[in-house]
C-alpha cells in the first residue's frame, strides 16, 4: 500500500517539474520568425497561429513558444511566421513562466527567391535555346549527310 501511494504522489508531483516546452518540427526550420518592420513586401496570410510554451527558464519558455509558433506556421505551408502578439508572465505564486506569441502565418516571396526565380528561368531559357541549337545542327548534319550520299550514288 505504501508503495502506491508513494507512486501516486511521484506521478502527481513529476508533470509539475518536467518543463512544458515544445521542439521544433523539422519541416519548422525553414519558418522565419519576424516582426511588422521585418516582415517581406509580397506576402500572402495563410491563417492566424500562435504558440504557447511553459517553463521554469524564461529564455527555455520563449525559445519553446517561438518552436510551436513556428511549428503552425510549417503545418500552413508558410515560410514566415509573423509576430503580432508577444506576452510573458509567471504562471500563479510558481515559479513556472508562461509564454504567448500570436500572429500569422505567411507565404512570402523574398527579394532573394525573387532573384533566384529569374536566374532559374534564365538558365532554363538558355538550356532551351542550346538543346535547339543542338537540335538544328544534327538537322543540318543529317541533310547535309544525306546530299552527300546522294551525290556518290550517282
Amino acid at each position: 500500500m505504501l508503495e502506491k501511494c508513494a507512486l501516486f504522489i511521484v506521478s502527481a508531483l513529476l508533470p509539475a517539474c518536467l518543463p512544458n516546452t515544445v521542439a521544433l518540427e523539422p519541416e519548422a526550420k525553414s519558418v522565419a520568425l519576424v516582426r511588422e518592420s521585418d516582415r517581406p513586401l509580397h506576402c500572402k496570410t495563410l491563417g492566424k497561429i500562435n504558440g504557447t510554451s511553459r517553463s521554469s527558464d524564461e529564455k527555455e519558455a520563449r525559445a519553446g513558444a517561438e518552436n510551436d509558433f513556428r511549428n503552425h506556421a510549417a503545418e500552413l505551408k508558410a515560410n514566415f511566421a509573423l509576430v503580432e502578439a508577444d506576452r510573458s508572465g509567471l504562471v500563479g505564486t510558481s515559479s513556472e513562466r508562461d509564454v504567448f506569441i500570436g500572429g500569422k502565418a505567411l507565404l512570402c516571396q523574398t527579394e532573394a527567391m525573387e532573384d533566384a526565380d529569374e536566374k532559374a528561368a534564365e538558365a532554363a531559357k538558355a538550356q532551351k535555346e542550346k538543346e535547339d541549337a543542338d537540335r538544328e545542327q544534327k538537322e543540318a548534319e543529317e541533310k547535309s549527310a544525306k546530299k552527300d550520299d546522294k551525290k556518290s550514288k550517282k
